[in-house]
């Protein structure tokens, strides 16, 4: 991760690397909290609890009460005096609800769907974490060095756009195949496909705020000089 030199001032860096070192306006930060938290995320909370599988609570109970906890503080907090801790829990709750989503695709297909291929489980996973790695290594690569050449339309990664047409394959093809039996399963497969898009859109979230917030760590003398142009 780089740690922009000490001689470099906040007005000769790069657009995209000052809008990394942005943090959310005390004005919006609990509107964003709440959003985030108590809808975005809690938008799959019936169907990832109910019907009751022990092991899923086991995983996702913890994870769940922490961050409602945490959004709760945060909510009752000057914004002013939380504005790194936002950047943090923006990361974890973007980490937190990527796992809650993805625990929810596989529910789905299993519970409701009745998909029962394990290789269906094995690909879908393997998409999944290789998006995952591809979107940290975005990350990492967009803010290694100061001269970093904004050309996304001839990323490999980019090209086709193929990212979302991959990750929502396994639900549209569902879809296709349910949809000739009833309108319940036609349901539960559009929500498959839901999910399956929320998780690779909150793990581009999860891998963009999570850096940025280490990134604001490194460099907090430039995110004072930011403050001050605020002002």
């Amino acid at each position: 991760m780089l740690k922009i030199p000490d001689n470099k001032k906040y007005r000769n860096i790069p657009d995209y690397m000052k809008e990394h070192l942005s943090m959310l306006p005390p004005d919006s930060t609990r509107a964003t909290v709440s959003m985030f938290c108590f809808i975005l995320l809690d938008m799959c909370v019936l169907p990832l609890l109910y019907p009751r599988i022990n092991l899923i609570y086991i995983i996702t109970i913890p994870l769940l009460l922490f961050i409602h906890l945490w959004a709760i503080r945060l909510l009752i907090k000057d914004p002013r005096s939380t504005r790194v801790e936002t950047t943090l829990f923006l990361s974890v709750f973007s980490i937190i609800s990527t796992i809650c989503y993805f625990i929810t695709s596989f529910k789905v297909s299993y519970v409701f769907i009745g998909i029962t291929n394990v290789w269906y489980y094995i690909t879908l996973t393997g998409i999944d974490l290789f998006i995952i790695v591809i979107l940290i290594q975005y990350q990492i690569e967009k803010y290694s060095k100061l001269d970093y050449k904004r050309n996304e339309s001839e990323k490999w990664y980019n090209s086709g756009r193929w990212i979302p047409l991959v990750i929502s394959a396994p639900g549209v093809g569902y879809i296709i195949f349910q949809t000739t039996k009833d309108s319940e399963t036609a349901m539960h497969c559009l929500f498959l496909c839901v999910t399956i898009v929320f998780t690779l859109i909150l793990a581009y979230m999860s891998a963009k705020f999570t850096h940025k917030y280490f990134f604001i760590k490194l460099n907090r003398r430039l995110v004072s000089a930011y403050n001050s142009t605020e002002k």
